[in-house]
């Protein structure tokens, strides 16, 4: 089968990357090139999601060997970066699957393109390397300024001005923390059936983790973060923090014992 992927960030996104317009582009492509086309996929995600449901099912389809090719507008309407959008490029020819990028005259299928697509993925695995480079370079003078070197913000914390202060999901940290620490004194719980039995008290008294049910590796990183008991830890170095606590070292440390 042949099939077509549109994709936008926002519904409020217009004109040249709507998602009718992009379903124009290919369904045009199409019919002068004399592909049948089977169908087109769209969604509303961002590209830097790497787990959409309507990508992930055309990648699906191209595993079992089910799709000839795929057609897109644009190589940013398959990744945010060159470097996924090619790394899709790469997966598809690994299953015998064209891809064709129409605007940007990419075609998997012809000698040309495959050229220029191998000199653009050497290109964007070379500035994802200097992007690697200077942001553990900045994480590092971060670490060394006594700041957290972390790409995300933990979770029950809110910047604001230069520092972090407590939200009221530090609330929900606390309880996961005792609520576990109690759950780890029964014995004949295994790891896994605490986790399970902490998610569901969590649901029960409608707990969220950013407006979403908890999965155990959202308990599993709240558990194992230093920082909600005052101290900051990166590449192995702890050293103690100047941000707010949400529990007490002892508390952390007897979590600690358990989740050996």
């Amino acid at each position: 089968m042949i099939l077509g992927y549109t994709r936008i960030s926002s519904v409020k996104q217009q004109d040249g990357h709507s998602l009718d317009y992009q379903k124009q582009k290919i369904n045009e492509y199409c019919s002068l090139k004399e592909l049948p086309i089977t169908e087109v996929f769209s969604e509303v995600d961002s590209g830097g999601n790497d787990d959409r449901i309507i990508l992930s099912k055309v990648k699906k389809l191209i595993s079992l060997g089910q799709v000839k090719c795929v057609v897109v507008w644009k190589l940013d309407r398959l990744s945010r970066s060159m470097l996924g959008g090619l790394q899709f490029i790469q997966f598809c020819k690994e299953h015998d699957t064209r891809v064709v990028c129409i605007s940007d005259n990419l075609d998997s299928g012809n000698e040309s393109s495959e050229l220029m697509i191998n000199i653009l993925l050497s290109i964007a695995q070379e500035e994802r390397r200097q992007i690697k480079t200077r942001c553990n370079m900045g994480r590092n003078m971060m670490w060394k300024n006594n700041q957290i070197p972390y790409p995300k913000i933990p979770f029950g914390y809110t910047r604001k001005n230069d520092t972090l202060v407590l939200n009221e999901d530090s609330k929900t940290v606390e309880y996961i923390f005792r609520k576990y620490n109690v759950l780890a004194k029964m014995k004949h719980l295994s790891k896994r059936q605490r986790t399970e039995r902490l998610i569901k008290l969590l649901e029960r008294n409608k707990y969220t983790f950013n407006g979403k049910k908890f999965r155990w590796w959202n308990v599993r990183d709240i558990l194992s973060q230093t920082l909600y008991s005052g101290s900051i830890s990166w590449k192995g170095e702890i050293k103690e923090s100047h941000y707010p606590t949400v529990i007490s070292k002892r508390l952390f440390n007897q979590v600690q014992m358990t989740l050996k």
